[in-house]
């Protein structure tokens, strides 16, 4: 039985990656999968979900999504946010369920897998269309991608699978090779999202590795040196990491002379973003409900910018977004629960689920990463995979 269960966690999480690449239709199809599986695992094991701090966090998100609920009522807008939030309790049983099945292996792996699979799009992409990917880069673009090109959250995958080669769940050598690999892409790819959260991903288990293992070799300091100057020494001769950062730069100097344009990424966040404070301070725009959040964010846009329209709903900011949908406290509510796992990893000495949940967060200060589909699959899952991590020494 242990065994059968364990293919088909397996075969789920493969269904899912499929999903999560490729279509929406057969993702939303994984979920409902997971749910009879989790269902069907958790009563058979007679699991006490409601004493779990896991399970618990997973529920939180349908209590938070009501204070922005309450106000209009459970219409389609409302309906479809909730729709999404019924990820977390799917996750959370799976991964309670399944801890005896290996999980945590059982679903990384595959999710390794996946990611350098993935990968063979854009590079190869790149390799047929080098003159059109640098002009693409000159624009503040990137190269075409799975999950409908939504670059952000497919550098938000990337990342993932990056944490999940440095889980202490084998001493596979390959781990190694696909941790270079997907470094080396995320880097070459330029979304600047993935760079950071990649920082955050080698600072936070270098720390974590260097409290275990003291720098006391003298090989090993060489190493560490050599790869600090290799990463230092691709951000300087990689083309694709200039184009990106002079289009940063050029962009940024653009808004800060001449104002919003709606034809560059950066001033419009900005834009956007002070547009939603700005109502939030001079209109009381605050506990307004989810589904306001649009027309009061359009109107106030067309009246502080001289006429002009925006075809964005909500700031590219998370916090701004529950500030004005559910109020100060929702907001300070929702920070609680999102850095919960952060605090269960310092408390539980599990770097990884304090990594990732700072990820999230860094995400969440430039994009409403919770709010998409994509986005809440990318948070629980590496959640649920890094929770139950072995409590042993990767050796990568």
């Amino acid at each position: 039985m242990s065994n059968k269960a364990k293919n088909i966690l397996l075969g789920l999480a493969i269904i899912m990656l499929a999903g999560l690449l490729w279509s929406r239709a057969i993702l939303s199809i994984s979920m409902g999968l997971f749910l009879i599986y989790a269902v069907y695992n958790a009563y058979h094991q007679k699991l006490k979900l409601l004493s779990n701090p896991l399970f618990i966090w997973c529920l939180c998100p349908f209590a938070l999504i009501l204070m922005g609920i309450y106000q209009d009522g459970f219409n389609p807008s409302n309906l479809q946010i909730l729709l999404g939030i019924l990820v977390y309790p799917i996750a959370g049983i799976t991964a309670i369920a399944g801890e005896k099945y290996s999980f945590t292996k059982t679903i990384s792996q595959p999710w390794i897998h996946a990611a350098l699979i993935a990968l063979l799009y854009p590079l190869g992409w790149f390799v047929l269309h080098a003159s059109e990917a640098f002009e693409l880069y000159g624009q503040g673009r990137t190269l075409p991608v799975f999950m409908d090109t939504d670059h952000v959250r497919f550098s938000i995958f990337l990342c993932s699978a990056l944490l999940f080669t440095l889980l202490p769940v084998s001493n596979a050598r390959y781990k190694k090779t696909s941790f270079a690999i997907l470094l080396g892409a995320i880097i070459f790819l330029s979304v600047r999202t993935g760079w950071v959260i990649a920082a955050i991903i080698v600072t936070g288990y270098g720390i974590h590795y260097l409290k275990k293992k003291p720098l006391l070799d003298r090989h090993r300091n060489r190493n560490i040196l050599i790869a600090i100057i290799a990463l230092v020494t691709i951000f300087v001769i990689t083309p694709t990491i200039q184009q990106k950062i002079r289009y940063t730069i050029y962009d940024w100097n653009n808004y800060n002379t001449k104002g919003y344009d709606s034809t560059y990424s950066d001033g419009v966040r900005r834009a956007i973003n002070a547009v939603a404070l700005k109502a939030i301070s001079e209109d009381h725009a605050s506990a307004i409900g989810w589904s306001a959040i649009p027309s009061t964010l359009q109107q106030k846009f067309t009246q502080v910018l001289n006429g002009q329209k925006t075809q964005y709903g909500w700031p590219f900011n998370q916090w701004l977004f529950w500030w004005m949908g559910s109020g100060w406290w929702g907001m300070v509510l929702y920070s609680l629960w999102l850095f919960y796992p952060a605090w269960y990893g310092y408390k539980h000495n599990n770097p990884f689920l304090i990594i990732w949940t700072l990820a999230i967060a860094f995400s969440c200060l430039v994009e409403t990463t919770l709010n998409y589909q994509y986005g809440v699959l990318l948070h629980v899952w590496p959640i649920m995979i890094c929770w139950y991590k072995k409590n042993s020494d990767s050796k990568i």
